[in-house]
């Protein structure tokens, strides 16, 4: 049997509102735009300066992904809706290590938060995570990132702490993080109220 091609291979995921697809060619302007946002330049690791040229070494690197079959290849969608799908509003993906744990990561582009588009969208990667043998989901983030905590929260994720040093930010010293994992069979809403001055920002 033939193997399909990206973007043919990148399953659809859906519900109602929120649709997960493949990333395309014309996703490259709001990639650079939600990578140039304060808040990403803030808690992740995309590169500085981020313009067309990295976008588009992004899109190559998930399509080559995409197209290896092997247990530990990264799976990456670009977020959408239902009724704008050809609007670029974020990305999600999961990094498998081929033993059964992966670890998850997302991101929206500026003009689609707070609308709770990435919690929807954690759910389906996760169903889909764990049809194809994951068994934990894992979600880090630099300390203080609050929204994408309130994500995680509200997914059913167990905060299970605090660590020093654990993420890299590029130009900066390594910063603390927070970890938290959904394992298969979880529940998929707030398991436990989160600590640290969480507060209002999870309500």
């Amino acid at each position: 049997m033939m193997t399909r091609r990206f973007p043919d291979c990148v399953p659809l995921l859906r519900d109602g509102r929120v649709l997960l697809r493949a990333h395309r060619a014309d996703d490259l302007p709001a990639i650079v735009e939600q990578c140039n946002d304060v808040d990403m330049l803030r808690y992740t690791t995309v590169p500085r300066p981020y313009g067309p040229d990295q976008a588009a070494e992004f899109l190559a690197r998930v399509k080559s992904a995409w197209e290896d079959r092997s247990s530990e290849a990264l799976r990456c969608w670009a977020v959408s809706t239902v009724e704008k799908p050809n609007v670029l509003a974020g990305t999600i993906d999961y990094r498998p290590d081929g033993a059964g744990m992966a670890v998850v990561g997302f991101g929206l582009h500026p003009a689609w938060r707070g609308r709770r588009l990435m919690s929807a969208a954690l759910g389906l990667v996760a169903d889909h995570a764990f049809s194809t043998g994951v068994e934990v989901l894992q979600w880090r983030a630099v300390a203080g990132n609050w929204a994408s905590a309130k994500t995680a929260w509200r997914s059913g994720f167990r905060l299970e702490g605090q660590i020093r040093g654990l993420c890299s930010i590029p130009g900066s010293p390594p910063v603390d993080g927070w970890i938290a994992t959904l394992c298969r069979g979880d529940g998929r809403q707030p398991c436990q109220p989160w600590p640290w001055s969480i507060g209002s920002a999870v309500g």
